[in-house]
């Protein structure tokens, strides 16, 4: 048998596995070039790494002498109880281990995220809290990374029997958990870095930071899980042995059907399910958003004390003042001594447009038609009767005479309660009526949102049932 048959024996093991010759250097603990030299016969294995070799390429020391795969027919197989049983020793070791590992990992976050709230809000120190919680994160993040990857060394193949592939598995679904849990964790403690140096953020923030939180670790697994899946299928399309092929009823390919079928549910939950039901929350959290924030402020109204004579009460104002105009109708009290409000109309025959909406106006053939109010009003502990017009475009919506008092010779005191004006109270009704149409828009996007729910998940159920009957052997 001559080397150079034995080392293209050996290339042709390590391509099978998907292995570089850098990583099986690593394995055996030589050089890159020592296995390099293997392969292309300038060298051989020493004697006491083909036991080595051949269990880490899963063939026979005399295998790999010859250069050759031999029958299985001919091969002994007394050492197969042994080689079972330690593999079932390495697993339960392992698997004792990959727990071991997502609980230190799982604490030093927790452990961050508690760290991070009794800083920021208990010490009141949010920007440092942020920092501290963000070592614990990345001491968990490196801690996870470094063990899991001494574990799958450890399991050495991608691929010995069902058992092993299972705990690559639940090492690869680890490594997707312990990402997401710090990416959510991360998020959650995100807002305290946004607050300026020693100062901290009070209570009102943990809902913020759970919704920071929550959307932080949707991101991650909606990221993370297609990776996840298209790391298993890499490894399960890795042949077991050169010009192998597998049957329907091998585990290998079971696993390659679960696999394919759990693609194909991801990317369905993803279309069918998650993708319609974030549009109708998106739409409807925005739209609920602008209603909150829609709200007309009144200005003017309330309570008001004049301290005036009966010439400037009765000042004209605005568009009186500025055009002219004729009276067409007032109404009279039924007795010199009876007070209250009386309607007074006149006739503009051009009416500026810019104080249509502070005054009650009507267009008529012969002009603009302008109706405001005159007051009567009994001054107290006096039997006079103060009368005057409201010109002004702040009590065009109307105001009741609270006191009326008279000192001096002509000066009054006189107590008013203003209604908002007739502009304020057009606006907040047409602000009322914008939040009531966006918050029915809310609540049907909302009852939409929940519709599709209802209606996908039994279509995504049916699709399913459907397609694992393309996998009898799930």
């Amino acid at each position: 048998m001559s080397e150079n048959r034995m080392g293209e024996f050996l290339a042709a093991l390590r391509k099978t596995k998907g292995y570089t010759q850098q990583e099986i250097a690593e394995r055996l603990g030589v050089s890159n070039k020592t296995v390099s030299s293997w392969e292309t016969g300038a060298s051989a294995p020493d004697i006491s790494m083909l036991p080595v070799l051949a269990e880490l390429y899963e063939v026979t020391c005399d295998e790999i002498i010859r250069g050759k795969r031999i029958p299985a027919a001919d091969l002994p197989n007394k050492n197969q109880p042994k080689r079972d049983k330690a593999i079932r020793r390495i697993l339960q070791k392992q698997q004792t281990n990959l727990a071991t590992v997502c609980w230190i990992s799982g604490g030093l976050t927790v452990l961050g995220i508690l760290v991070t709230m009794l800083t920021g809000f208990a010490a009141l120190e949010s920007l440092l809290a942020f920092f501290i919680g963000l070592i614990f994160l990345i001491a968990s993040f490196v801690t996870a990374a470094i063990a899991l990857r001494r574990i799958r060394f450890a399991l050495g193949s991608d691929w010995i029997n069902e058992e092993t592939d299972k705990l690559n598995a639940s090492i690869d679904k680890a490594f997707l958990g312990i990402i997401c849990a710090n990416t959510g964790a991360f998020a959650f403690i995100l807002p305290h870095a946004t607050a300026p140096v020693h100062t901290g953020l009070n209570t009102d923030w943990l809902l913020p930071e759970f919704a920071c939180g929550l959307l932080g670790l949707f991101l991650a697994l909606l990221v993370g899980i297609p990776v996840l899946l298209h790391r298993r299928k890499k490894i399960l399309q890795i042949p077991l042995t050169e010009g192998a092929s597998l049957s329907a009823a091998d585990p290998r390919q079971k696993a390659i059907a679960q696999n394919k079928l759990a693609q194909w549910r991801y990317k369905h939950i993803v279309l069918i399910i998650i993708l319609p039901l974030f549009l109708f929350a998106t739409v409807a959290v925005c739209l609920g958003a602008i209603n909150s924030s829609l709200q007309y402020h009144v200005s003017l109204g309330g309570s008001q004390t004049l301290d005036c004579t009966a010439e400037s009460l009765n000042a004209v104002q605005g568009p009186f003042l500025e055009c002219e105009y004729t009276l067409v109708s007032e109404d009279q009290p039924q007795s010199p001594t009876e007070t209250g409000k009386y309607e007074v109309k006149f006739l503009f025959p051009e009416f500026p447009e810019h104080w249509r909406k502070y005054y009650r106006t009507e267009n008529t053939d012969k002009g603009t038609l302008v109706t405001i109010w005159k007051y009567r009003v009994k001054i107290y502990d006096s039997e006079e009767i103060l009368e005057f017009y409201a010109y002004q475009a702040e009590y065009q919506g109307g105001i009741s005479v609270l006191s009326a008092t008279k000192y001096g010779d002509a000066r009054y005191l006189i107590t008013l309660e203003v209604a908002p004006t007739l502009y304020d109270e057009y606006m907040q009704q047409q602000t009322a009526n914008l939040n009531d149409t966006l918050s029915l828009c809310t609540l049907g996007v909302a009852a939409l949102g929940v519709l599709s729910l209802a209606v996908s998940v039994p279509v995504f159920l049916r699709k399913n049932r459907n397609f694992r009957r393309s996998f009898p052997q799930v």
